[in-house]
C-alpha cells in the first residue's frame, strides 16, 4: 500500500470574479522512502496541491470540492480536526520556502522546536529540549546546544531553514512535504539543504514531496515528477525518463528553457505566451493557446492522462 495516493483531487478557490479551478482532477502517489517532485510555473497549483495534502488551503475561499488524499490508508479530505491536528507536524512535517515566516521570532529555536515535540509525543520538558538539540545536531548545525538558545535573527538564511528542516522532522514524520525549500538560498547552501534531504531520506526512510519550479533542483533529488500547468496534471514520469525524453510539449518547453553552457552563447529560449487567467481557461486542453501541436480536438476537449510506456503518464492529443 502506498504512503500517499491523491485520486482526482479539485480544489476550487470561490472568488467575486468566478470559480477558479486551482486544482483539477490531479492524482499521483507515493511509496515510503520515495521521493516525488511537483514542477511547474508560478500559479501551475503546485503549492495549493501541497497544502490540500494536510488540509492547509484557506477556507473560504478555497475548498476541496472532489478526489481523496489516502495517508497511510486514512482520507485526509473527510478527517476529523483533533485527527488532522494530531497528523500536522508529527506523521507529515511541512517545510516551507521562506524560513523567517515559519519561525516566531520572540522565541529562541530551541523552544519552537520543544515545543512540537511536547505536543505530539508528550514528553517533559527538559526531555523536548534534549530532542530539540539533537534534531539540531541531526540537520548538521554545528554546536546546536548554542543555537538552540538562539533567536531566528541571529541566525543566517541557511540556518534558519536548516532549524525548520529539522522542526519539520522532530516527530519523525513519514512524509516531508518541501515547499520551495532552497528558493530564498544562495546556490552553495542550496546544494547543502539538498544534500541534507538526501542524506535524512536515506538514514530515516521519509517519503518526500518536493514542490518546485527548479527543474536543477529535480535532477537533484526526487525519484519521480509530476508536471502540472494551470491545475492540470500534464506528465507524470521517472525522472531520469523525464529528463531523456520529455513526452508533453509543455515539458518539452520546460527543459528547453534552462539555461546551460552550450546555450550560454544563444539567445535563451522561452515557452511562447503566458498563462491563461485563472478565472478563464481556455477550453480543452489548456495549454492550446501556447502550443506548437495544436489540433482542432485541443480546443474542444481536455486530453485524458494516458500511459505512454515507460512509467511515462502523459495529457496530450498529439501524442494519443
Amino acid at each position: 500500500m502506498s504512503l500517499l495516493e491523491v485520486t482526482d483531487l479539485a480544489v476550487h478557490l470561490f472568488t467575486n470574479r468566478g470559480v477558479v479551478r486551482a486544482v483539477d482532477g490531479v492524482s499521483f502517489s507515493l511509496d515510503a522512502g520515495r521521493s516525488l517532485g511537483i514542477v511547474g510555473e508560478s500559479g501551475c497549483g503546485k503549492t495549493m496541491t501541497a497544502l490540500s495534502l494536510m488540509r492547509l488551503i484557506p477556507e473560504p475561499p478555497a475548498r476541496i470540492v472532489s478526489g481523496s488524499i489516502r495517508f497511510d490508508g486514512e482520507d485526509v479530505v473527510t478527517m476529523s480536526s483533533p485527527r488532522l491536528r494530531a497528523l500536522r507536524g508529527n506523521q507529515i512535517g511541512m517545510i516551507y520556502q521562506d524560513p523567517m515566516t515559519s519561525l516566531n521570532p520572540v522565541f529562541t529555536v530551541g523552544e519552537q522546536i520543544a515545543e512540537a515535540v511536547r505536543l505530539h509525543r508528550h514528553d517533559t520538558r527538559n526531555a523536548a529540549w534534549a530532542r530539540a538539540v539533537e534534531v539540531l545536531r541531526l540537520v548538521g548545525i554545528p554546536d546546536p546546544d548554542r543555537v538552540a538558545s538562539a533567536y531566528p535573527h541571529q541566525l543566517s538564511g541557511g540556518m534558519r531553514q536548516r532549524v525548520v528542516i529539522g522542526m519539520a522532522l522532530a516527530c519523525d514524520p513519514k512524509l516531508l512535504v518541501a515547499d520551495e525549500p532552497t528558493t530564498a538560498l544562495d546556490v552553495t547552501i542550496q546544494a547543502q539543504i539538498l544534500e541534507l534531504l538526501r542524506r535524512l531520506q536515506g538514514e530515516l526512510g521519509t517519503g518526500i514531496i518536493l514542490i518546485t519550479h527548479d527543474l536543477g533542483v529535480i535532477a537533484d533529488l526526487v525519484d519521480d515528477v509530476v508536471v502540472m500547468y494551470a491545475g492540470k496534471l500534464v506528465e507524470h514520469a521517472p525522472v531520469r525518463r523525464l529528463f531523456a525524453a520529455p513526452r508533453h510539449p509543455y515539458t518539452q518547453g520546460l527543459l528547453r528553457s534552462v539555461p546551460s553552457l552550450e546555450t550560454r552563447e544563444h539567445r535563451l529560449l522561452t515557452i511562447d505566451g503566458t498563462v491563461p487567467p485563472a478565472h478563464a481557461m481556455p477550453n480543452g486542453c489548456r495549454f492550446n493557446p501556447r502550443c506548437a501541436l495544436v489540433r482542432d480536438i485541443c480546443h474542444e476537449q481536455e486530453p485524458p492522462l494516458v500511459d505512454a510506456g515507460g512509467g511515462t503518464q502523459v495529457a496530450c492529443w498529439a501524442l494519443t
